[in-house]
């Protein structure tokens, strides 16, 4: 069968008819179907391809200069695009046509079957990275391609840029193991220092801990827990992961989603490579209304080099990326950083949209898309490289970087709020000695919990300011002194600069201030605070407050209520009527006792009585240890019960109270009064030239009386 010419597009058909019934005729002799389908399938693919170089080839004719002014040289010059600038097409000898009808010619040709490869087209990404590809073969101006040029570079370095501020250490921030010292540091220098105890008498690592949302201290420290608590849906007493933490999936999964975005990028990459490879190479770029007939290697370089410039920067954008993310202590910012990671991505196409010029913004949206031949195996293989990528992306982080940022995150925790948090401690300089005291566990959530300068400062804060206030005393900001003296004086300096016995002198008919209206509302301010450590509140008279006289924490009780409370009374107990402990000094020189010894016979014997019957109750609360536990305690004891038996000449005998060292006829300052007042006869208050300061002043009549004689 002779070979026919290609004349016009009849003939083109009729060929391809014959060729097609010949294939047809051999099909029916042939056993098998499959082999047909296969070979039709064969020759769609190469008639595909041999009308595509066809109009290939007629458009690159359409383009050649015509003589005189043709038509087809006007149409060129009102293209956007030159005539290929590094030189004419090579001409092909034989055509992908006639190696068609040449392979057809033979009906008795053998077909061989091949592997079924399936052709892709890759557009060209509307980005700045692709002006590589337009420059020179665009008809614009000077500055325009000088300005693109710019835009690539700009778009290049911003990216590095971006690059190189997330890995440096002051935006990535300290590794978070460095808040293992932070925390332990805190915890031993501020949480428990007394400075910092609030009104509720708690302490700061307390309120740290418990989320207390009035801190104006350790806010870092707050949040910082409130962030882990959040991170792994810890309780605020727990301190043990028993789950996996909302703040650690949502890690994974914007450490994934910034991955993907990551692997688009590459894909893009890939792509766009690849479909440069598969075009012809040679000295010069063949260029046909948007159409690579051929490439040179020029400009294949430069393409080639501004994708592994892309390669680079993407894949250092991961990897601070992930480090980022991962660092991240906020579960509401990880969201956020994820897409603000994104945003970084996308700057070369923020620049091609909104800065590049018009005539290369156009042309690369014009370029005909490149082809990439696709074989079942090289899918197969490109898919199980990704599903690799993407497992190793899940869990290379996890084990290397979310995981022991959660196991952090607890050790942080357990140095910031472990162990005993309901103490604090201050040092005193001059006896060299650390001293603390216990907190309370927790803020007050009623009214019942609330400290003491917490009630007053409610009752204040909303009262009307006409009113006399319920528990506070003030001063102006004119006794500013006195302010300060008040703050720092000591129940002793107090009490012996009180003037007056307040409850006699104020609250008992016949009193000096009984009913002054300047003097009342003072004494009614101290008997209600007096109230407050007990619970009292709206304390109005002494008789609600008599039960807790006898209270080593009652001093305020026996400052105000002297006489309910026995300061006032001779028969009393010698237990707290001091000025340290309440009792003001002019209390007690309302109780003058006779300048003699008590007797069985005595009212005064069943305070000599009480007195040694609460020595190991007093003692014990006086020096916060259980003295009956000491092994001089059956010694005591035994001098207790000789005490009690003997009377007043016991003194002789025991003269010096063991665990304070005080002289019993001189009392304790700070617990007990001068058992002179019990025994001032044993105690020498009646002997001339005696020292009288621990005697009752009616011995001083008897002590001058027996001077006089001694005299004569």
């Amino acid at each position: 069968m002779p070979t026919p010419t290609l004349t016009n597009d009849e003939q083109f058909w009729e060929l391809l008819r014959q060729e097609v019934r010949l294939e047809i005729q051999k099909a029916q002799n042939d056993e098998s179907v499959k082999d047909l389908r296969w070979e039709l399938l064969q020759l769609r693919q190469e008639v595909q391809s041999d009308l595509q170089s066809i109009n290939t080839r007629l458009g690159a004719l359409e383009m050649r200069p015509l003589a005189s002014g043709a038509p087809g040289e006007r149409s060129a010059r009102n293209s956007i695009w030159k005539v290929a600038s590094d030189g004419e097409p090579n001409s092909n000898k034989h055509s992908n046509f006639s190696n068609f009808t040449n392979n057809s010619a033979s009906p008795d040709a053998t077909t061989i079957p091949v592997e079924e490869v399936e052709e892709i087209s890759v557009s060209f990404e509307e980005s700045a990275w692709s002006i590589p590809m337009v420059i020179g073969l665009v008809r614009a101006g000077r500055f325009d391609m000088v300005y693109a040029v710019v835009l690539l570079l700009v778009n290049c370095a911003m990216q590095i840029m971006f690059a190189l501020i997330l890995l440096d250490e002051g935006f990535m921030g300290e590794d978070f193991e460095t808040q293992k010292h932070n925390a332990q540091i805190w915890r031993t220098s501020v949480a428990h220092d007394y400075k910092y105890m609030d009104l509720a008498e708690t302490s700061l690592v307390t309120r740290v801990c418990s989320g207390d949302g009035a801190l104006i201290l350790s806010t870092i420290q707050a949040t910082l827990i409130e962030q882990i608590n959040n991170y792994l849906r810890l309780g605020i007493d727990q301190f043990e992961q028993d789950q996996f933490g909302p703040g650690t999936l949502l890690c994974m999964l914007c450490i994934l989603l910034w991955s993907l975005c990551v692997f688009k990028e590459f894909r893009h990459i890939w792509l766009a490579v690849a479909g440069a490879v598969n075009l012809p190479k040679s000295r010069h770029t063949v260029f046909t209304e948007g159409t690579f007939e051929q490439i040179s290697w020029g400009r294949f370089v430069v393409f080639l080099a501004t994708n592994f410039a892309r390669i680079a920067v993407a894949s250092v954008l991961l990897v601070a990326g992930i480090l980022w993310l991962a660092r991240t202590t906020s579960i509401s910012e990880l969201m956020l950083n994820a897409v603000a990671l994104n945003a970084i991505l996308d700057v070369d196409e923020f620049l091609f949209n909104g800065l590049t010029p018009m005539k290369f913004q156009h042309a690369i949206q014009s370029l005909t898309p490149m082809t990439i031949k696709y074989s079942r195996r090289r899918s197969e293989w490109e898919s199980c490289i990704q599903c690799i990528t993407l497992v190793l992306t899940i869990i290379v982080p996890y084990m290397l970087l979310v995981k022991p940022f959660g196991e952090t995150m607890v050790e942080v925790k357990e140095l910031l709020c472990g162990g005993n948090q309901t103490f604090v401690i201050f040092h005193n300089a001059d006896t060299q000695m650390t001293n603390g005291l216990v907190t309370r566990t927790s803020r007050g959530g009623n009214q019942e919990n609330l400290s003491i300068s917490e009630i007053a400062v409610n009752a204040h804060a909303f009262r009307d300011p006409g009113l006399d206030p319920m528990y506070i005393q003030f001063q102006n900001l004119e006794n500013f002194d006195q302010f300060e003296e008040e703050r720092t004086n000591d129940m002793a300096t107090w009490a012996n600069s009180a003037s007056i016995c307040i409850e006699t002198a104020v609250y008992v008919p016949g009193g000096a201030f009984f009913g002054d209206p300047s003097i009342r509302p003072v004494g009614d301010l101290i008997i209600r605070s007096a109230g407050l450590p007990f619970g009292e509140l709206e304390v109005s008279d002494c008789s609600m407050l008599q039960k807790y006289c006898r209270r080593s924490d009652a001093r305020l009780v026996r400052f105000a209520c002297g006489q309910t409370c026995g300061c006032t009374d001779v028969n009393s107990p010698p237990w707290y009527k001091v000025g340290s402990q309440g009792c003001a000094p002019s209390c007690l020189r309302l109780a003058q006792p006779e300048c003699e010894d008590v007797t069985p016979e005595s009212l005064r014997m069943s305070a000599w009585l009480s007195f040694w019957n609460d020595y190991p109750t007093v003692v014990n609360d006086a020096f916060s240890t259980d003295v009956t536990r000491t092994a001089v305690w059956q010694n005591v004891n035994d001098s207790i019960n000789m005490m009690k038996v003997v009377g007043c000449p016991g003194l002789e005998i025991v003269p010096v109270d063991f665990f304070s060292g005080a002289t019993y006829c001189e009392g304790f300052a700070d617990l007990f009064q001068p058992l002179a007042y019990l025994c001032p006869e044993t105690c020498g208050c009646k002997q001339p030239g005696a020292p009288l300061s621990h005697c009752p002043t009616s011995c001083l009549a008897a002590a001058a009386a027996a001077g006089n004689t001694s005299q004569r």
